[in-house]
């Protein structure tokens, strides 16, 4: 006979209870309002961070530009030779990638850039304008690209006033048309499709990027005292050419040595 007591008795368990099709729908409705929420907060939060990306790598060319002053008796800039203007020639698309202003600032990244390229000059004043034979990119720094323009032609997102070289301003200038050096337009965004180096009042339309950072903000600006400022189209060309043309023009800086101008934009 057995004994009662090594009876055993089968372990009862509860019942599951998983999510019912009504709780399930109810938090994947929560988790689709949490990212309507946030997600174009974390949206704004990356244009902002690129933004002021944009704005250091301003500044960072502010900085360098600063050098060439010390250097250069107060000029903003590399500029050429006069043209038959009497106005200084630019290094911009005109020249060879190699033979660009950037070239003859103090980029240290440049340094190491490869001069003389695999093709002379002679080469690229016969077939101009072919970015898939002369690669602007080996002769320009990183730093002249925005993170919000990738596919910038030519590899700069920036332009720089024209203006300044045809006025002859340099720094430590007071002749501003009225304005402060806070208010003097060094260097603009560009547009990713131009490959202008520079920008002038009558192709700002043409050249320079208006809104890379919204319709509400505009775009980065560098100004003469070396400040960085996010501003409307409005603002941005009161500050590109507020000079009187019939001012005296100071004398002509001294040529930058390149190679000769050929056909083309700046």
């Amino acid at each position: 006979m057995c004994s009662s007591g090594n009876v055993r008795s089968p372990i009862r368990r509860a019942p599951g209870h998983g999510f019912s099709l009504v709780e399930l729908l109810v938090v994947i409705g929560i988790i689709g309002v949490l990212v309507a929420i946030f997600l174009p907060a974390l949206s704004q939060a990356q244009k902002n961070a690129r933004k002021i990306e944009c704005q250091a790598n301003l500044r960072s060319i502010g900085q360098i530009l600063m050098a060439y002053v010390n250097e250069n008796k107060g000029w903003l800039f590399p500029v050429g030779p006069e043209g038959l203007d009497g106005q200084p020639t630019t290094l911009g698309t005109n020249r060879a990638p190699n033979a660009r202003w950037p070239m003859y600032a103090s980029f240290q990244e440049l340094k190491t850039s490869p001069n003389p390229p695999p093709w002379g000059n002679a080469t690229y004043v016969e077939n101009p304008y072919r970015p898939d034979l002369f690669p602007a990119e080996p002769y320009t720094p990183r730093v002249m690209r925005c993170r919000e323009d990738p596919d910038a032609f030519e590899a700069h997102s920036y332009v720089l006033n024209k203006h300044l070289a045809d006025k002859r301003i340099r720094h430590g200038s007071r002749n501003f048309g009225g304005l402060t050096s806070s208010e003097v337009v060094v260097m603009g965004e560009k547009l990713t499709t131009e490959r202008d180096y520079y920008m002038e009042r009558n192709d700002f339309d043409r050249v320079v990027e208006k809104y890379r950072h919204g319709i509400k903000r505009g775009s980065n600006y560098l100004y003469h005292d070396g400040h960085v400022g996010t501003v409307l189209p409005r603002d941005a060309l009161t500050g590109l050419d507020p000079w009187d043309l019939r001012v005296p023009l100071p004398p002509a800086p001294t040529p930058t040595p390149t190679p000769g101008p050929t056909p083309g934009t700046d």
